[in-house]
């Protein structure tokens, strides 16, 4: 569910936004590293479960095979949101002249 504020409701947001950046820079340095992938982390998890896939499948037989495809796939997938897909902004950043959702 979308949410939206009116004109002057988002102006006071804004404006506490900004006063929050100005009075506390440390903060709002947490908040943006929230927003940024964590690369390294993605790529050892992946790896880590492209190296586990092997051994579910020779110790676990069929459960271990099934295993072994959703650690394969799921390591596909964070390897792929750490070399491409661009993250989307967090809620809390104010998006100006964008969408705030697709049409």
């Amino acid at each position: 569910m979308v949410t939206v504020l009116d004109p002057q409701e988002k102006a006071e947001f804004d404006g506490l936004v900004t006063l929050l950046r100005t009075t506390d820079p440390r903060f709002c340095r947490r908040m943006n590293r929230m927003t940024k992938p964590r690369t390294l982390l993605y790529t050892t998890a992946a790896a880590t479960l492209w190296i586990l896939a092997p051994v579910c499948i020779v110790f676990g037989g069929w459960t271990g095979a099934l295993f072994a495809v959703l650690a394969i796939g799921y390591g596909f997938r964070l390897y792929t949101k750490r070399n491409g897909h661009r993250p989307q902004p967090a809620w809390w950043v104010a998006t100006r002249g964008r969408p705030t959702h697709p049409a």
